[in-house]
Order: C-alpha cells, then sequence, then structure tokens
C-alpha cells in the first residue's frame, strides 16, 4: 500500500547512510540510536489511513516501529518536561507536540513489512496516533527528538513548510 502515499522530492540534507537517532533535552539520560538500535527494540505496527491537506488519502497502510513511550522511558524524562520538538534530518522542518501526545506516537522504521524508503521518510517517519493529527505532524527523516519545557512555537516549522506546498 505504500505506492499509495505521493513522492515527494527528498531535500537537501536529508543523507540517511550515516543516520542515528537523538533523544536530548529534558531528560535524565540523552539517547543516540542507529537503524539497529530501533530494530531491536519491541516494535508495534499500527494500521492506519492516512489524509492530507494536499487532498489525497492513503488507505490500508501498516505502520511498524516503536512507541515513543518507549524511547522517552528509556531517556528518563524530566518533571519539568511537558513537550517534545521532533527535529527532520533537514535541518529545517520540525513540529512541536504536547508530551502525552508524543508519548503516543509511533516512530516508524517499517511500511507495510518493508523498511521505510527515504521517499516515504526512511530511516524513520513519527506516526502520530491522535485521531485528530494533522498531515504535517507526521515528521519524515525523523532525526532528532528534544524534548522541552515550552512549546517552541518560533522552532515549529511543520505547519508553514507543509502547507507552502500547495497555497
Amino acid at each position: 500500500m505504500a505506492s499509495q502515499l505521493p513522492r515527494h522530492d527528498v531535500p537537501d540534507g536529508v543523507e540517511p547512510t550515516d543516520w542515528s537517532l537523538r533523544v536530548t533535552g529534558a531528560v535524565e539520560r540523552p539517547l543516540e540510536l542507529d537503524r539497529a538500535d530501533l530494530v531491536a527494540m519491541d516494535l508495534r505496527t499500527v494500521d492506519e489511513e492516512f489524509s492530507c491537506v494536499e487532498g489525497w488519502t492513503a488507505a490500508g497502510l501498516s505502520w511498524r516501529g516503536v512507541e515513543l513511550a518507549t524511547l522517552l522511558d528509556a531517556a528518563g524524562v524530566e518533571p519539568a518536561a511537558s513537550f517534545g520538538l521532533v527535529h527532520a534530518m533537514d535541518g529545517d522542518y520540525a513540529c512541536s507536540f504536547p508530551l502525552d501526545r508524543l508519548r503516543d506516537a509511533l516512530l516508524a522504521v517499517e511500511l507495510d513489512g518493508q523498511p521505510l524508503e527515504v521517499v516515504h521518510g526512511g530511516p524513520t517517519r513519527l506516526v502520530p496516533r491522535a485521531t485528530d493529527s494533522d498531515c504535517w505532524e507526521s515528521v519524515k527523516w525523523v532525526s532528532r527528538i528534544e524534548l522541552r519545557t515550552d512549546a517552541a512555537e518560533k522552532a515549529d516549522t511543520a505547519k508553514a513548510l507543509a502547507l507552502s506546498r500547495i497555497e
């Protein structure tokens, strides 16, 4: 079903060869993980429809990955943390989430039983699980999750960048 997802150009700066995921900020134990570390964790499967403000819907997608709660627990969230800023490896795209919504999300490493292709956001893509999630919250090429005590409004570029593609 991954073929139902549109293929957008991969931005400059997205180079998965030496990719790693960092969990930083208001954590007790900052993490740096590679793909092998992630796939060795307890993986979950989420089957969901994906709709975008661009006007398309991809039905029957099967995402497989690590629940963010697992990663955040491994990092040890500091009590003052209340938001997470999820950064894409292109250095421009980032989306802020309240901590409870972030904990419920999936960090996908597979789509429809195959490793997540770069064109679809691999090596890892955030798959928010809230029913009212907007498509721009599904951050592709996730490279860093920064836990914060504030919502990081100026650094949250996701909505503006996503909507700029259709306006």
